[in-house]
Order: C-alpha cells, then sequence, then structure tokens
C-alpha cells in the first residue's frame, strides 16, 4: 500500500513539480506523520527536497540554476511557501524582482483564475505556466545580483497608473527602522515607489539578513508596508511593526 502511494506522489511530482503534507494526508487518508515519511522515503532516494510543509521535484538544471541553488533551498521555500499561503485563487497580484519572488513565482502551482502583474524577468517562464493572466511591465532590462533578471522605466508611473491589483509580493536589500526600505540601485527605485499605490495590501519578504541593513537609496517607509514574511525578525521591529499595524509572519524551515 506504502508503495503504490509512493508511486502516486512521484506522478504528482512529475506533474506538479512539489507535493504539500496537508494534500496527501487528504489524499491518501492518511496522518501527516504518514504522509511525512513518504516524503522522507523519497528524499533518501533523491526524489525530492523537502521544504517546510512539503517537497519539490529534484530536476536536473542548468548550470544557472545550479549556481543559484535557490528553487530547493529550504530557505527560500520556507519563504516562499508562507507568501504563497496569503494568495487566494481569483486574486489579481504584482510579483516584483530577486531571488525570494523567483521561487514564489514556481510555488504559485495548483490556481485556476490567478494574475499577475510583474517585472521579474526570471520568473516569466514559471509565471506563464502557473497563472491564468501574466503581464510583464517593460522597459530597461537589468540586474543586482548578477542571478535574476528584472526590467524598470524611470517613467513607470506611466505604465503602472491604470493598473491595480489585491497584493504586491516584494523583496529589498535592505530594512531599518529609520530608513526604512532601501535599494542599492537607482534602476530599481523606479518601480518600488508605485507599489504603495498599484496595491491594496503590500507583503514585503525579508529574511534576518535584510534587518538593520541600509541601501543607498529609500523606496519606502515601514508604515507603508500591510505584512512582512521573515524567518527571524529583532525584538526592537517586531515592536515597531506591531505599533504601525504592520503584521509580522515568521517562516519555519
Amino acid at each position: 500500500m506504502a508503495e503504490n502511494r509512493i508511486e502516486e506522489i512521484k506522478i504528482l511530482l512529475q506533474q506538479n513539480r512539489k507535493v504539500y503534507v496537508n494534500d496527501l494526508s487528504e489524499r491518501f487518508g492518511v496522518s501527516k506523520v504518514s504522509a511525512r515519511k513518504y516524503l522522507a522515503k523519497l528524499e533518501a532516494e533523491g526524489v525530492v527536497a523537502k521544504f517546510y510543509g512539503g517537497a519539490s521535484l529534484v530536476e536536473s538544471r542548468s548550470a544557472d540554476d545550479d549556481n543559484r541553488g535557490i528553487y530547493s533551498d529550504p530557505h527560500w521555500l520556507s519563504l516562499a511557501h508562507q507568501a504563497r499561503s496569503q494568495i487566494a485563487d481569483g486574486d489579481s497580484i504584482f510579483i516584483g524582482s530577486g531571488r525570494s519572488c523567483c521561487v514564489l513565482a514556481r510555488e504559485l502551482t495548483g490556481y485556476k483564475n490567478l494574475t499577475v502583474v510583474t517585472n521579474n524577468i526570471t520568473a516569466l517562464p514559471d509565471l506563464y505556466k502557473n497563472a491564468a493572466r501574466v503581464y510583464q511591465i517593460g522597459g530597461e532590462v537589468t540586474s543586482t545580483d548578477s542571478q535574476t533578471l528584472f526590467s524598470s522605466w524611470e517613467t513607470s508611473h506611466s505604465l503602472l497608473g491604470n493598473i491595480f491589483v489585491n497584493k504586491a509580493f516584494t523583496s529589498v536589500l535592505g530594512l531599518d527602522l529609520k530608513a526604512g526600505l532601501t535599494v542599492d540601485s537607482i534602476i530599481s527605485t523606479y518601480i518600488f515607489k508605485q507599489i504603495a499605490s498599484l496595491a491594496q495590501q503590500w507583503y514585503l519578504i525579508a529574511d534576518s539578513t535584510k534587518f538593520d541593513k541600509i541601501a543607498i537609496y529609500q523606496v519606502a517607509e515601514i508604515a507603508q508596508l500591510h505584512t512582512v514574511i521573515t524567518d527571524s525578525i529583532p525584538d526592537r521591529y517586531a515592536e515597531r511593526f506591531r505599533e504601525l499595524g504592520v503584521k509580522i509572519i515568521t517562516a519555519v524551515e
């Protein structure tokens, strides 16, 4: 019986590239502990890489993907999983640039009516497969990490003036109580400046390395955020976020 279920999980992985413990538990009518044991066996066989709440198919990747190593990294996957949990089918969302947003884009499987606006060129292949509608914001193609590409335009307000989404998901280079959200490239600022008016809710994906870090260009105040998704947060930031009404979601690997 267990072997049959494991074979079925392999089929699901080929179809969706990832599976979730909760879904497997319901599908097979077994406990979550049993579902995790199936995934542990597949991980031992080198078939999957586990992340918080599920596992992803280990695929042969290009050299570029291997260099990044982000799509199977539990750290990035746990953040993306928490971000994904905030997205409902039928939402219209904006996904920004950066590695965490690339991983989120790949995690967006299982939606039937998701609309995505993005400037994240690296994430486009995954978004095209996972979303019902994808709108790419044009402009200059550039990179700030030599690994992921995005587009930006100095007159981005003319492009985004008539676009509105439920939720925006972005990353950032630095997050500081006084300086707010900061980046190190002026071309990155053009899109960021429009997020607060573009989206009803702004979700910032920022791991613990981003706190107390200041880059040269400020793009927003902390108070403009709706939610921060992080792996760990200093107490003084948590206190300030609560004062401002900014929700905190902590991802667990």
